[in-house]
């Protein structure tokens, strides 16, 4: 049996058309997904989309379709993309997929019946074309997204969080003293 070898792009956020950003991390996976499988490693390349969001469900109702059928298309153009590109991956994942929405489920459902996860608000400074969060020190000096230098607005919104103190040990051990995650300072 061959050593199994596990690569990822990031999962790409369909919220407009791929670019040379997408390009930039899929190409350097697809060609180590390849030369792992010249070694004769089991290789599983994945890459996909996580469809979910404001900022599409803002763009899908700006063109009058549901958010489904706009990430549909998005994503139709990633996978003609990656086609003509000739990139190897293995499994095309989309948050949206049944089979996804439904292991998220159970992930959760057995993470919340054991206390590990809970509700509660989240606050801060919001910038929507981003989609992150920042605080005072992080904002660029006109109090703009150090990002993209758009300007932020107050946002508060209920959220569920994983407590994970009682992991921290298991965590910490599994990225520094194991070859689990490389390049190594990605641990830190």
């Amino acid at each position: 049996m061959s050593e199994k070898f596990y690569i990822t792009t990031p999962i790409y956020y369909p919220s407009g058309n791929p670019h040379i950003g997408h390009c930039y991390t899929t190409v350097p996976c697809d060609s180590i997904a390849r030369y792992k499988r010249m070694q004769g490693y089991d290789v599983m390349f994945l890459t996909g989309t996580d469809e979910h969001g404001l900022k599409i469900e803002q763009k899908a109702a700006e063109a009058g379709i549901t958010p489904k059928e706009y990430v549909d298309i998005i994503v139709d153009r990633f996978k003609k993309l990656w086609s003509y590109m000739n990139i190897s991956y293995d499994r095309y994942i989309r948050t949206t997929d049944d089979y996804h929405v439904e292991s998220v489920q159970k992930i959760f459902k057995t993470l919340y019946d054991k206390g590990y996860i809970y509700k509660g608000k989240y606050s801060g400074k919001y910038c929507t074309p981003c989609e992150s969060f920042w605080t005072d020190s992080q904002l660029d000096e006109k109090g703009c997204c150090p990002e993209c230098h758009r300007p932020v607005k107050y946002a508060e919104e209920e959220a569920y969080f994983m407590k994970m103190s009682p992991f921290a040990d298991r965590i910490e051990k599994l990225l520094t003293e194991t070859d689990y995650l490389r390049p190594k300072t990605r641990a830190i």
